[in-house]
């Protein structure tokens, strides 16, 4: 019975199980997407009770309560997939998190001060050349998903525009253009950013002792409280003058752009494996993405590991011809392995 309704669930979503891919990571696959549909059609649900007339969209709550005893249910049904979606008590919930995940892929809107949400009006851009992406659609006839994403062929080979994806060395030396500079001060506890370093991970690259400078540049850190920093740029003229990362551009994760630019501009890049299987492309990465590009991962992909897993992705090829550009532009650099049979 189980299977029967795993397999209608995969034939609604598009969804085929990988040739070397375990029963228990399909399962995973097909509720994480099916969990996206689900969310997208209770926000088109109707309030049986009156409402005051310019009241828009279905309340988080609502949207929270009834996914999160659908999947409650579903996970009864597959308790192998239990630990997939098992979330730390002080962090959000499965549905939470995607509800996050579709706000920033424009699925859902917020409105209301945000405090309710409506499901985008059909809309589709191009993704790669031969497929588009569907917004606003919980399902749709010859269209399946990746991750929580809905692709669909296209009838003409179009090609997506090349505005888009900037290289971040570029980004780079123009944030360095046109930032403030002030005198630096002098502080304690400062780590510096070792561009130069042989490592994995950027984690490592960071040390007490200054390193050489990527063009005339020091990114540097200092402890501000209890596992957080303060971020600025330093650069030595006739004073050494310091420039302070906004605590926004922080949240965004924009500081690990200034990372993996500065590894690329000194011939160091961050190696991401990347193994392309005949059904799909799986991506391995060692060092966490500015928000920007992890939320390509997050729309188009399925985390392996968790529903939290931000380290390792599982993808359909045409999201993987859409994806890759944008990993290459963050100035990182792809390392394609053979085909896993594990």
């Amino acid at each position: 019975m189980e299977s029967e309704i795993l397999q209608a669930m995969a034939a609604d979503l598009g969804m085929d199980r990988y040739m070397a891919e375990s029963a228990t990571q399909y399962c995973n696959r097909v509720l994480y997407s099916a969990l996206a549909c689900w969310i997208k059609a209770v926000a088109l649900d109707q309030p049986l009770a009156p409402v005051e007339e310019d009241a828009q969209g279905v309340s988080r709550r609502h949207i929270l309560c009834k996914c999160t005893a659908v999947l409650n249910e579903m996970l009864k049904r597959f308790p192998e997939s239990a630990p997939w979606f098992e979330t730390a008590p002080d962090t959000d919930t499965p549905v939470s998190i995607l509800l996050g995940r579709l706000i920033r892929h424009g699925d859902l809107l917020q409105v209301g001060f945000g405090t309710n949400l409506v499901l985008a009006e059909s809309n589709r851009t191009v993704l790669s050349a031969g497929a588009e992406c569907i917004k606003g659609e919980p399902l749709l006839r010859g269209a399946w998903y990746s991750g929580i994403a809905m692709i669909q062929r296209t009838e003409e080979d179009i090609v997506p525009g090349s505005k888009a994806v900037e290289d971040a060395t570029a980004w780079f030396r123009e944030y360095i253009r046109c930032a403030w500079w002030k005198t630096a001060g002098t502080e304690e506890d400062i780590q510096y950013f070792n561009a130069h370093r042989k490592s994995g991970n950027n984690y490592s690259c960071w040390q007490s002792e200054r390193s050489a400078a990527v063009e005339g540049i020091w990114l540097a850190r200092r402890s501000i409280f209890q596992s957080g920093y303060e971020y600025f740029l330093l650069r030595q003229g006739d004073y050494l003058m310091k420039h302070r990362i906004a605590p926004f551009l922080q949240k965004m994760g924009e500081h690990r752009r200034f990372m993996t630019a500065m590894r690329r501009m000194v011939n160091n890049p961050v190696l991401v494996r990347v193994c392309r299987h005949r059904d799909h492309v799986s991506v391995k990465l060692k060092i966490r993405l500015p928000q920007k590009e992890n939320s390509l991962l997050e729309t188009y992909a399925w985390p392996r590991g968790s529903l939290t897993d931000r380290l390792e992705w599982d993808m359909d090829n045409c999201a993987w011809g859409f994806v890759e550009p944008q990993l290459c532009a963050l100035g990182l650099a792809l390392k394609e392995e053979g085909e896993s049979h594990g």
